[in-house]
């Protein structure tokens, strides 16, 4: 059974390689690198590479449906920050999670060690890769505030907030519609709420970033790393996301990809529309990238 698998997982992989023709980004060099305005005019000068979007179809859970063809990619860099602006065709603007509601995401990947080249999809057991990931539901929590439930289901009610409230002092009583979790988790009340306690990356109520990096061996293992050097900024406007995603070319954190010489760069695009979560995503295969001194 594990041969079939096997088998069939080469056979994919196979048909993609052939449709994909062989790609060189190259970071062009530039006074300095925008980090928010999406229209800057060095982000219009730059060269644009359009690399071909697969749906992932190789490990569960699977997309059926792809939703998008190609991504639009341009690189800058001023010889201390690197930059990529990615482009791609979307109808829909997804910034919301709920029970049936996910987010537009999109991520770039890189190797650790380009010379043993890891796995694309995610890497493999002494195979680390390096991912910058953005999510649509972030770029909504820095621009607009964290969304709490009480935005989502602004009708709702619940009891009084113990910890929300002056001891003893029943007129000071917050309800659910007084308070929000960012406040309730600066007090006692973030001992009742374990992730942001924690200090889970996914509870974050005042996130500066957009982004997340992390690192990975392999299906399932995606961690967060504890230092975050990278940046990121998304606009939608005429059906399109456009998402600036940086880092530093050289980084002081050990577990961020080296850039100083010719690597290799993956992609990955989540359409919430089509409830595109986790492995239900579109992906780009390795792609060599150059930063241009």
């Amino acid at each position: 059974m594990k041969k079939k698998i096997f088998i069939a997982i080469m056979m994919v992989l196979s048909a993609n390689l052939m449709n994909a023709q062989p790609i060189t980004i190259k970071s062009e060099k530039v006074a300095s690198v925008p980090l928010r305005e999406i229209n800057n005019a060095l982000w219009t000068a730059a060269t644009e590479y359009i690399v071909p979007i697969f749906p992932q179809n190789i490990a569960n859970p699977m997309l059926a449906i792809p939703s998008v063809k190609n991504l639009k990619v341009k690189s800058i860099n001023d010889g201390t920050t690197v930059g990529f602006l990615l482009e791609w065709t979307d109808s829909t603007k997804d910034i919301i999670v709920d029970a049936d509601k996910f987010c537009d995401q999109v991520a770039i990947q890189l190797p650790m060690h380009p010379d043993t080249l890891p796995v694309f999809m995610m890497g493999n057991k002494k195979g680390r890769v390096h991912i910058i990931h953005w999510k649509g539901i972030w770029q909504n929590d820095v621009e607009n505030g964290f969304r709490d439930v009480k935005d989502a289901y602004p009708n709702y009610w619940a009891d009084i907030y113990p910890m929300a409230e002056k001891q003893g002092d029943g007129t000071n009583g917050k309800f659910a519609k007084d308070i929000s979790a960012s406040d309730y988790s600066k007090g006692q009340g973030n001992n009742f709420m374990p992730a942001s306690y924690a200090g889970n990356p996914m509870s974050i109520f005042d996130r500066k970033e957009p982004s997340e990096e992390c690192m990975a061996e392999g299906y399932g293992t995606l961690t967060t790393q504890t230092t975050q050097n990278a940046t990121a900024w998304g606009v939608w406007e005429n059906n399109t996301w456009k998402v600036i995603i940086t880092r530093p070319i050289v980084s002081p954190d050990k577990d961020d990809a080296p850039l100083t010489a010719p690597t290799k760069i993956a992609f990955a695009i989540w359409n919430g529309h089509f409830e595109n979560i986790s492995g239900k995503k579109h992906y780009a295969q390795w792609t060599d990238l150059i930063i241009q001194k």
